[in-house]
C-alpha cells in the first residue's frame, strides 16, 4: 500500500499536479487514496529516500525545491556520470543506444509538434535513460537512480518555463544521436557537456520566475 501510495504521489509531482516546494498533508493524501495515514507517512519516507520529498521537524513534508547549491551538486552528479555511461554505450552497444535515442527523438518530435511539454519531458527522460540501460552494467542504473527522479521532476517543472522544449534542447538530442551514429566518442562527450552543463543556469533562472509568480 505505502509503495502504491509513492508511486502515484510521485506521479503527481512528475504530472506537474503536485508543485515544488510545495507542503504536503498526511490527512489530504489520505483522504484523496482512500487509505489510512499510516500508508501515507511511509510513502513519504519512501520518497524522501529518494529525494523528492523533505521531512522536516515541526514543519510536516514538503516536495524538494533545489537551492542554489543543490542544483549545482544535482548538475555535477549527473554530468560527471552520464559522460561516463555515453561513453560505455557508444562503446559497448553503439548500434542499439542509437536505436533508443532515435525512438526517444521522434517521440520528442510528435509532443513538441503537439505542444504537449509533459510527453515532451518523457521523452527526454527516455532518451538520457538509454545510455544508462546501454552501459553494460546494472549498477550505474542504480546509481542514477538516487537522483533520477529529482531530475524528471526539475525537467518537467522548469523545462517549460523556459520553453525549451521547442528549440533549444530537441536540436541538442538531434546532434548527440548524430555523434552516436558517426561513432564520434569526442564529439559525443562534448555535446554532452554542454548539453548538461546548460541545466544548471537554465534552471536557476527557472527557479526565480517561479519564486516570482508563487
Amino acid at each position: 500500500m505505502a509503495a502504491t501510495v509513492a508511486e502515484n504521489l510521485k506521479e503527481a509531482i512528475l504530472r506537474r499536479e503536485i508543485a515544488l516546494g510545495e507542503p504536503l498533508s498526511e490527512e489530504k493524501i489520505a483522504v484523496a487514496m482512500d487509505v489510512s495515514r499510516t500508508p501515507v507517512r511511509e510513502a513519504l519516507t519512501i520518497l524522501q529516500m529518494q529525494g523528492l520529498i523533505n521531512i522536516l521537524p515541526r514543519r510536516g513534508s514538503i516536495v524538494f525545491k533545489p537551492d542554489a547549491k543543490e542544483l549545482h551538486q544535482l548538475v555535477d552528479y549527473r554530468l560527471n556520470l552520464e559522460l561516463l555511461v555515453s561513453r560505455l554505450a557508444l562503446e559497448r552497444a553503439p548500434e542499439a543506444t542509437l536505436a533508443g535515442l532515435r525512438a526517444a527523438i521522434g517521440k520528442m518530435e510528435k509532443a513538441r509538434d503537439a505542444d504537449d511539454t509533459l510527453a515532451y519531458a518523457r521523452a527526454d527522460t527516455q532518451f538520457h535513460n538509454t545510455f544508462f540501460e546501454n552501459s553494460g552494467n546494472p549498477f550505474f542504473v542504480e546509481a542514477y537512480d538516487i537522483a533520477s527522479g529529482r531530475v524528471a521532476a526539475l525537467r518537467v517543472h522548469l523545462s517549460t518555463r523556459l520553453d525549451l522544449h521547442r528549440y533549444t534542447t530537441f536540436g541538442e538530442h538531434v546532434e548527440i544521436a548524430k555523434a552516436v551514429e558517426a561513432r564520434d566518442p569526442v564529439k559525443l562527450e562534448q555535446l554532452m557537456r554542454a548539453h548538461i552543463g546548460a541545466m544548471e543556469p537554465n534552471y536557476s533562472q527557472a527557479l526565480k520566475m517561479l519564486d516570482e509568480a508563487q
